[in-house]
């Protein structure tokens, strides 16, 4: 079991450049990749996507790649003329009202954010700096899984004892529901014989109306349901080869919750609502765990 929340960076040296790499990921339905650095470029973008969505499936991952050439004369350095018209031509009307000579040194021009940038050729390095810069990736994507999964180990603990609580509750309320099922089903033989005792009615036919009335609070059927929830939940926590557990967890969490609301409506035990609030706290509990999990 992965968590959908996760970290790792790394900082790499070559002869020829050097680069950093970071990746952090938090929770999403799907599988959403954002990217920005120095390094990124459609080629450098398309190899992190590559090797990515090979170990992680679901989260809104964001990748920050910083790429830096030693040698200068492969330096693409980028002035934003464009930019810094723009912001004269903003300046120009408040020149105008204050009587404000402007002046802008060249120390001032180079803290104006991206007036000057560097461009990198990321597509012209060479195979072998390219075979670099993968591994490079792969390790920290790997360090990044990692603590994916060391999350999910948490989360995996929890989960399994949210669950044992739960089992331990349905047996509860699975022996307490047969003796209210028995009170209510005498309850009602006797209400049918106080309301019919000028008519001439056999046992039986007292019985079979005391029954069917009776069914209609029966809850052993959600509670089996509930059980088999849990229990499918519980395998799927502990399934080692299932790489995408979050989606039919959070569905199995709701249908969970949706059979104690059941329970609740069909009977009138304080007792048993008692227990049903019980295995609700823990149901939440698996709400909140599994919509962190990939």
């Amino acid at each position: 079991m992965k968590s959908m929340t996760g970290f790792a960076q790394g900082r790499f040296d070559f002869n020829d450049f050097s680069f950093s790499f970071s990746i952090k990921s938090l929770n999403h339905k799907f599988l959403e990749l954002g990217f920005r650095g120095t390094g990124i470029t459609p080629n450098s973008e398309k190899l992190i996507k590559e090797i990515i969505k090979e170990k992680v499936f679901r989260g809104k991952v964001e990748i920050v790649f910083n790429l830096f050439e030693r040698d200068p004369l492969k330096w693409n350095i980028q002035f934003n003329e464009f930019l810094l018209d723009e912001i004269m031509e903003k300046m120009a009307p408040f020149n105008r009202r204050h009587k404000f000579p402007i002046n802008l040194s060249l120390d001032s021009l180079m803290k104006i954010p991206m007036i000057f940038h560097l461009d990198y050729e990321f597509e012209k390095m060479s195979p072998a700096s390219l075979d670099m810069i993968r591994k490079a990736i792969n390790q920290v994507c790997d360090d990044f899984v990692a603590s994916r999964a060391e999350e999910g180990e948490f989360i995996q603990r929890s989960l399994l004892e949210s669950l044992r609580q739960i089992l331990i509750f349905l047996k509860e309320i699975e022996a307490e529901a047969e003796q209210i099922e028995n009170q209510v089903f005498a309850a009602l033989q006797e209400k049918i014989r106080r309301f019919v005792k000028e008519y001439e009615l056999d046992e039986r036919r007292i019985a079979q109306e005391a029954a069917l009335s009776a069914e209609k609070s029966c809850i052993r059927e959600e509670i089996r349901r509930l059980d088999t929830h849990a229990q499918r939940l519980e395998a799927l926590t502990v399934d080692p080869d299932l790489q995408l557990k979050g989606r039919e967890a959070d569905f199995l969490s709701q249908e969970m919750l949706r059979e104690t609301h059941t329970i609740a409506s069909k009977t009138g035990s304080l007792e048993i609502h008692r227990q049903i609030l019980m295995v609700r706290r823990e149901i939440e509990k698996i709400r909140q765990q599994v919509q962190n999990v990939e």
